[in-house]
């Protein structure tokens, strides 16, 4: 028995030598940290030289308990259970942006394991160690549950009416301008929803937004249309990727890349600014650099000076190409080549021409490691060589949180309304408008990291975000939401952000109330409220109860809520053809780590503190 890794343990008296966990370990996680030791009757599964597996390349990912058909290899878990009689439901994993389906097992409400389900992302059941091992927090008994005023500096139960009489009357007093609402990238689409329709018609500001985003400009926005689906890798030649640590923050993604490097020779080559890259060891290249923005804007210099854009594609499907070439070309080559912090310029000359003669070439790219220029510029990359939107070519980005794309989608974003309209054309806001019952709309300039800095809004309402928690400059941060007249917060626990609110609402969780969640590759996911919830109102029906105090009618179920969301979406594609963005500087400035969300910090702590010796 070895139960050094602090997540799996092997014990080899049930192992039958299959080798499912070594072929798994290297064919479709690429880790390579099993093997078979030995000899005859004296074979066993092991790491290398019979080293523990935390000393190995292991990535903690569990695909070898997963595929393990005998449980010689299972969970590592606190305490060890006898065989009890579990019930089970599926649900959407609310870590990272692929969207997997889970199978979680409970006794009376009690989680004792997390499994992978076959689902629309996951088709063959792979999860990663997120979705495997991160689901302690299920069973703390330190939740919120009910509401929780600040009275004389110490948190207090109070009455549901009570708390929503308070925020009625937050809501309806002081300016509008003064107020700022804040959505999480792990709600669901019907919860962010709610929360800009709260902002724009109930307390008509246009001050909605995500500090998951805040900061960060809007060149996010759009960049997911038309990606590769990760089943289509199987048609790629060869994948690049750029600013994106996709074995440890996306890892079922990262499945794909592998198991298609090994069963059909797919090329990855990593370009990266970090020292230790976790997908060094399985790349068959990796080019070091300083800087993303630069060295992509080098490529695309060098592209088009030498005129080596794809002319058909630019035609059919750009509008600006000429305005574009015109500004990149003013730029100076030999100072974009100096910034990129490449050893000499013919390693972007090659890499541009490697990229270019590709036909089947695929980037995938990450907004957790790269600025919304950056992503921008490779966007345009796609487009120069008319790669974007061909089948096994193109792009994939990577988004930070499980439903980081529905804050685009349901118009979380002050340039942004629900289907991720166009916020400032007068029509728009008169159609949501003319729905809502609201005769204009708010279209000021919305939620800024200026104005936070100023100390403009006197009022925050945040939902599911700890930014307190998770900001990179905390002394920054911390100005930014003390001295206010009234700060509300809503979340599962009592985090750092909440310790600095006035009231604390209560969240529930996705499988106790239901809703939809959009992955990074925008597909549309729903999960049922399958359990019970301790919390009276459900996260969405606080919102609508404040909606109705504010002249709105209330809505039955969650489902209306989706409804009301499709009423909204655009019945029609106003343009077929692609802009290149223009872009004159990095603006890279990320203020929060962990996607701003208090459980993916919870369980990225959890995680290295269990292999500090």
């Amino acid at each position: 028995m070895d139960f050094r890794h602090p997540y799996i343990e092997i014990d080899n008296n049930k192992c039958i030598l299959c080798a499912r966990c070594v072929r798994i370990c290297h064919e479709v996680a690429g880790a390579n940290a099993l093997g078979l030791v030995n000899r005859g009757y004296d074979t066993y599964v092991a790491p290398s030289m019979g080293n523990s597996l935390a000393d190995s390349n292991c990535e903690s990912c569990g695909l070898c308990i997963s595929t393990c058909p005998t449980g010689a290899i299972s969970e590592n878990k606190l305490f060890k259970p006898g065989p009890v009689v579990t019930e089970s439901f599926n649900t959407v994993c609310n870590y990272c942006s692929v969207g997997c389906t889970l199978e979680v097992h409970h006794r009376k409400g009690f989680v004792m394991e997390v499994k992978g389900a076959e689902g629309l992302i996951n088709s063959d059941g792979n999860i990663c160690r997120y979705g495997r091992f991160g689901y302690q927090y299920l069973n703390d008994k330190n939740r919120i549950t009910q509401p929780m005023l600040k009275k004389n500096g110490q948190f207090v139960p109070v009455l549901w009416d009570e708390a929503f009489t308070l925020i009625e009357q937050k809501l309806k007093n002081g300016k509008p301008e003064e107020k700022a609402f804040f959505a999480g990238a792990r709600l669901t689409n019907e919860e962010q929803y709610l929360i800009q329709k709260l902002a724009r018609a109930g307390v008509k500001t246009n001050n909605i937004g995500s500090f998951h985003y805040l900061g960060r400009g809007t060149n996010y926005t759009k960049l997911s249309k038309a990606n590769v689906p990760f089943a289509e890798l199987v048609e790629a030649r060869r994948v690049y990727l750029i600013g994106s640590e996709i074995s440890r923050d996306n890892a079922v993604a990262g499945f794909h890349v592998w198991n298609n490097q090994v069963r059909s020779g797919l090329r990855v080559d990593v370009v990266t600014t970090q020292a230790d890259s976790t997908s060094e060891q399985k790349a068959d290249s990796v080019l070091k650099i300083k800087s993303y923005y630069h060295f992509i804007k080098a490529v695309n210099h060098y592209l088009l000076s030498q005129k080596l854009e794809n002319g058909l594609f630019i035609r059919d499907l750009i509008d600006n190409f000429e305005d574009y070439r015109a500004a990149l070309l003013q730029e100076s080559w030999d100072e974009l080549v100096k910034a990129s912090g490449v050893d000499k310029a013919e390693t972007i000359i090659q890499f541009a021409v490697d990229y270019n003669n590709e036909m089947h070439a695929v980037v995938i790219f990450s907004e957790k490691e790269l600025s919304g220029r950056t992503c921008a510029e490779i966007f345009n990359l796609a487009c120069i060589t008319g790669k974007h939107g061909k089948s096994g070519s193109g792009l994939i980005l990577l988004k930070e949180k499980n439903n980081a794309h529905g804050l685009h989608d349901m118009g979380v974003m002050a340039n942004l309304g629900p289907g991720a309209t166009d916020w400032s054309d007068p029509m728009q806001r008169s159609t949501f408008g003319f729905n809502w019952g609201v005769e204009e709309l708010p279209a000021e300039q919305g939620c800024t990291l200026n104005a936070m800095r100023s100390g403009t809004y006197k009022q925050l309402f945040i939902f599911g975000e700890d930014p307190m928690g998770c900001a990179i400059n905390t002394e920054d941060v911390a100005k930014m939401l003390t001295a206010k007249d009234f700060v509300l917060v809503q979340d599962y626990f009592m985090t750092e952000t909440a310790q600095l609110a006035d009231l604390i609402l209560p969240a529930t969780l996705p499988f106790e109330t239901g809703g939809t969640f959009t992955n990074t590759q925008k597909v549309i996911q729903k999960t049922d409220g399958v359990v019970k919830s301790p919390v009276e109102f459900a996260a969405w029906q606080q919102l609508d109860e404040l909606l109705a105090r504010m002249g709105y009618a209330h809505l039955e179920t969650v489902d209306d809520i989706t409804l009301e969301v499709v009423s909204l979406l655009p019945k029609f594609c106003t343009s077929s053809k692609l802009m290149l963005r223009i872009t004159t500087e990095d603006n890279y400035n990320p203020m929060f780590n962990y996607g701003c969300d208090y459980l993916t910090k919870r369980f990225d702590g959890e995680f290295e503190g269990m292999f500090v010796n």
